[in-house]
């Protein structure tokens, strides 16, 4: 049931400058606990808040969303309240009017909150909610007028401690404050925030993670003492503490950390300064560091810790202007990250193989917020495709869906009037990416696959169809996609320059018959079969001026694009594999392109590490199995030979084996453009990792939606076992393959009761049961050792 709100949004009184706004807002009161039996907290803001509680910090939020679809959270703070006088503080940020390249953290300042009390006989009431009873300033911690970190995140921090005055405790003395100023009503249709919505995910998870290891220490005309005090490389830092002493003018000794990899959450420091004196934090994904976080400290014990989300690899720590040594006794991250309740497993006899999995794991991860990132360093936006690549190994490694369903919705609710689905997220934006429309489609229909949800597919149906809608209003007379170029637009497929994405782009059109053959597919599901039919038939006839209009016969393959003035000359890999994959090609022309002109290296090379999911599953689908390998050791082997913890956005193996993604040394679409971060940590390269489990491994838990899991392994004549599991809504699978005396593959697979199974891979096959497991016993049969085979499953 829809919650009714008595809060009402507010704010601190109105000052200069209007963007970095950090304002503290409390309220005091007495509270009787003969006869609560619980209490909850519900809290919001615009765009972030740090909670408290008489001084205990209970949580940060809110998911960021649309200011039209403002999630909020709700807190159980029964233990924290107590009888007599208590407080509940807000911290809460606002980023301003200033812009943002992704045009996400838009809109006024503003948080609401409301304390609703539950008494023993189950009736509740509102014991406090925001009004303009509670007292709110603008913090005087934080200095206002500072530059950005860059233009597609926020804004550089500069702390003083000295400000701290224990606002956030119940006995604080609030009498001068001035009162705070209302917003707007909650759930106001003609406010800024006209709907309030209840937190979709759980909570992230916290880890507490200290460095590595120390790379580098450095004196510059200062003095450090026991640098490597603090690098325990766990949870728990070794005995002891470092040094800084930047007492001489001009010095700045600076101690700089390895976190081993990409770590995203909140760094914590607790120093003891004499004397006072600076701190910096600078951080990076590589040895590049940015500084970002610059604390002045007070004299004494100084627990710090930016406001701001952090994403690094490498921290630099540094001290100026103290006149006394400044101790620093504890320091490390509180990572965070999505709750996945289990992990599966791969093992296989090629160990690079395995890092190449579990990489892609740990990238996923680490994407995995509040909604699922491209890139947690420079924007943490929702990009569709980034999530699409990294749906497909949540289903096949954690088999947890809700946010994957969380992502489309969010999607769904900034749909366009025109119909069209920004490329980015979650807020509103004018971001056009007519291919990344298609593939939020092809995410729908992947979670669809999973988990069969009714409610959700009737959410997102109407949205379909005017996305369908929106795809014919764009055809031409022959019904090609037309126009993609149009200004405005970033007509993307993959990065490469060398693509010709003019007009009638040949991908663009092969996507939206992808399209139309997907919402005819599901349209049953939807209860309406007759705008199914007529997407089908749609779907036949663009097929068919696909394959007219855009097809080179001597060639044997599709060029990039068509405009009024006739046929590209560019034939990629891209737009070929494009046509492959979404069915347009026929077997026969699709095995000719494969061997005449991709095996064959006539093609530019490919360097985006997302369009890699697209080649590798048609490899696997036309039986290149062990090309499919070869081609996961030959890129994603690479990036790990030169250091990478994480994926990469893109990567050149041909470059020189010491340079990794920089502006100043390529493998980065961003060459030579230094005002644009570089991705070191990009979910939507983690292909291989799904890819592995389903393919290689053999479970493929893609359309457990229906019941059935898919055990057909591609079991590589070069490799002598493979095993591993694959968490699913019926509970885990575990599977096991191996190569016998004679070249015979083995294959067992034990099944959690409920669910079906289908193979086409298979012979002499034995099914048993042991302690309310099923097993699967086969023979892989032995074309499909080579990897030549084709799948055609029935339900068993």
């Amino acid at each position: 049931m829809e919650r009714q709100w008595q809060a009402s949004w507010i704010w601190a009184e109105h000052g200069e400058p209007d963007h970095n706004i950090y304002v503290e807002a409390r309220k005091a009161f007495e509270l009787d606990d003969a006869k609560r039996q619980a209490a909850l907290l519900h809290v919001s803001a615009n765009q972030h808040y740090k909670l408290y509680v008489n001084g205990t910090e209970l949580g940060r939020g809110p998911s960021p969303g649309d200011n039209d679809w403002q999630y909020y959270d709700s807190y159980d703070v029964s233990a924290a309240l107590r009888p007599g006088r208590n407080a509940i503080a807000i911290l809460a940020f606002n980023f301003g009017g200033q812009e943002i390249v992704t045009q996400q953290m838009q809109g006024p300042g503003g948080f609401i909150a409301e304390l609703e009390t539950v008494a023993e006989d189950g009736t509740s009431r509102i014991a406090e909610a925001t009004d303009r009873s509670w007292k709110a300033r603008r913090s005087e911690r934080w200095v206002r007028q500072v530059s950005r970190q860059h233009q597609w995140n926020g804004f550089r921090e500069l702390y003083f401690a000295e400000q701290e005055d224990g606002w956030e405790l119940a006995d604080y003395d609030d009498s001068d404050w001035p009162g705070a100023l209302v917003a707007a009503a909650a759930c106001d249709p003609a406010g800024p925030w006209p709907r309030l919505l209840p937190r979709e995910i759980p909570r992230l998870r916290e880890e507490w993670i200290t460095p590595a290891a120390v790379v580098g220490a450095e004196p510059m005309l200062g003095r450090i003492l026991f640098p490597e005090a603090l690098a325990g490389g766990g949870g728990e830092p070794k005995e002891g503490a470092t040094v800084l002493d930047a007492a001489v003018p001009g010095s700045i000794p600076a101690v700089t950390y390895d976190f081993a990899k990409e770590r995203v959450g909140y760094t914590e420091l607790e120093v003891v300064a004499p004397e006072g004196g600076v701190l910096q934090l600078h951080y990076g994904e590589s040895l590049e560091l940015a500084l970002y976080d610059t604390f002045f400290l007070k004299k004494g014990r100084n627990r710090l810790s930016p406001f701001g989300r952090r994403a690094f690899r490498f921290l630099k720590l540094t001290a100026q202007a103290a006149p006394a040594p400044v101790t620093v006794e504890r320091l490390g991250v509180r990572s965070v990250h999505y709750p996945f309740p289990a992990s599966g497993t791969f093992r296989c006899e090629d160990p690079l193989l395995e890092r190449i999995w579990d990489t892609g794991r740990y990238t996923t991860v680490v994407n995995s917020q509040e909604h699922l990132e491209d890139c947690p360093l420079r924007e943490g936006a929702l990009w569709v495709v980034d999530a699409i690549v990294m749906g497909k190994v949540i289903y096949q490694t954690f088999g947890d869906a809700r946010l994957l369903r969380k992502c489309l919705l969010q999607g769904a609710r900034i749909q366009n009037a025109d119909g069209s689905i920004p490329g980015t997220g979650p807020e509103r934006n004018d971001f056009m990416l007519p291919d990344f429309c298609a593939h939020w489609l092809f995410g729908v229909r992947d979670y669809w696959s999973y988990t069969n949800d009714e409610p959700f597919l009737r959410e997102a149906w109407p949205v379909i169809r005017r996305l369908t809608d929106w795809f014919e209003a764009q055809e031409d007379e022959d019904g090609l996609f037309a126009g993609a170029d149009r200004n405005g637009w970033w007509c993307f497929i993959d990065w490469a320059d060398y693509l010709d994405k003019r007009d009638r782009v040949t991908a663009v059109s092969c996507f939206y018959y992808k399209l139309l053959r997907t919402v005819a597919a599901m349209s049953a599901a939807a209860g309406d079969e007759p705008f199914g039919m007529r997407c089908a038939a749609k779907a036949g006839r663009l097929r068919e001026a696909i394959r007219t209009q855009l097809w080179l016969p001597e060639l044997g393959a599709f060029v990039d694009c068509k405009t009024d003035g006739g046929l590209s000359d560019s034939v990629t890999a891209q737009t070929n594999f494009t046509a492959i994959w979404t069915g347009v090609m026929t077997d026969e022309e699709a095995e000719r392109f494969l061997a005449e002109s991709y095996f064959q290296d006539r093609c530019p090379p490919i360097k985006g590490a997302f369009f890699y999911h697209i080649v590798l599953e048609t490899l696997y689908r036309y039986g290149y199995a062990e090309q499919a390998l070869d081609a996961m050791r030959a890129y994603w082997g690479e990036m790990l030979a030169r250091g990478a913890t994480t994926w990469w956005e893109t990567f050149d193996p041909s470059t020189p084996r010491c340079t990794v993604p920089s502006p100043y040394q390529g493998n980065t679409p961003t060459y030579l453009v230094d005002y644009i971060p570089v991705s070191f940590c990009h979910g939507w390269g983690a292909a291989p990792t799904y890819l592995l489990t389903q393919r290689l491994l053999g479970v493929d838990a893609s359309r457990i939606g229906s019941g059935a899991v898919e055990l057909n392994p591609y079991a590589s004549g070069r490799l002598a076992w493979a095993e591993g599991e694959v968490p699913t809504p019926y509970g885990t699978i575990r599977a096991r393959w191996e190569r016998q005396d004679g070249g015979a593959v083995a294959y067992e697979a034990e099944l959690p009761q409920g669910l079906r199974w289908t193979s086409s891979f298979l012979t002499q096959i034995v099914e048993g049961e042991s302690e309310g497991k099923r097993t699967v016993r086969g023979i892989v049969t032995a074309d499909t050792v080579s990897g030549y085979s084709k799948p055609s499953p029935a339900i068993i």
